[in-house]
């Protein structure tokens, strides 16, 4: 049986060597959602049988991605340490110069309607097929955001799932609704989706807030993830002044040690 919380340590780890390695990117906001990413990914869709559609809304995420497709064995150990390298496709948000990325995203606040460009596509076709987008809470003052929100519950578009990262902290400090669960729920359900919140580092949780996102067939759903940026990782869980900033080559080991004593022991086989 597949381990998703020892599969979200490795897409920590691999998220902090490969910002190191890169010098540069986005570690805490990968670090928040990899239980998500995790649970998505090895669980609730199949992506080598492209069952599902995956758009990283909060596209700084991308080593995340990344690590995820690494961990299925379709990106390479070389390939995922090539990030943000001039000739790598793995770029510093997602493009579609690696096949496996849907959507370009890293202008917050897109995700959500590319996830409805491609559930209409579905609907029309008469498939089952779902969306599922993560979006950043930050991304969630952009006005397209609602505009997106309003479209898919016009057309009822149950297939669509999405996910807020609610990790409390932007760019350059706490976001306009922090960790206020309940407001942002109010915000969804009154543009008329149903809205799921769980704690976003309880793989449990997820699988059940997903398993019952399913049984929805008349509005899209929107999972309410309350996570800690940076979170595994002491130095930086839960600390502005950190989006943004890769750990050193001297820091790192220091930082992977802080995952690995956050984790039990089993988990740590890389």
């Amino acid at each position: 049986m597949i381990n998703i919380r020892r599969l979200a340590y490795r897409l920590r780890y691999w998220s902090l060597v490969a910002t190191t390695t890169a010098g540069s990117g986005h570690p805490t906001s990968c670090l928040s959602a990899a239980d998500i990413v995790a649970t998505l990914f090895f669980n609730i869709m199949n992506p080598k049988q492209h069952d599902a559609h995956f758009i990283l809304s909060k596209g700084h995420a991308a080593p995340l991605l990344y690590a995820a497709w690494h961990e299925l064995g379709m990106v390479t150990k070389d390939e995922l340490l090539s990030l943000r390298s001039f000739n790598s496709t793995l770029e510093g948000h997602p493009t579609t110069r690696l096949p496996l990325v849907q959507a370009a995203t890293g202008s917050l606040g897109q995700g959500l309607s590319i996830g409805i460009g491609y559930t209409l596509a579905e609907q029309l076709q008469k498939t089952n097929k779902r969306t599922y987008v993560l979006l950043g809470d930050g991304e969630c003052a952009e006005g397209s955001v609602w505009e997106a929100a309003e479209l898919a519950s016009f057309y009822h578009l149950y297939n669509l799932i999405g996910t807020i990262d609610l990790n409390r902290l932007g760019q350059s400090g706490q976001t306009l609704i922090g960790w206020d669960n309940k407001s942002m729920e109010a915000k969804w359900q009154a543009f008329g989706w149903h809205t799921i919140t769980v704690n976003g580092h309880d793989v449990d949780a997820l699988l059940a807030a997903y398993h019952h996102a399913h049984l929805i067939t008349d509005k899209p759903t929107m999972v309410i993830a309350c996570t800690q940026k940076g979170y595994g990782v002491e130095l930086c869980e839960n600390k502005e002044d950190f989006h943004g900033k890769v750990f050193s080559q001297e820091e790192l080991p220091h930082a992977l040690a802080s995952l690995a004593a956050h984790f039990p022991e089993d988990m740590h086989d890389i």
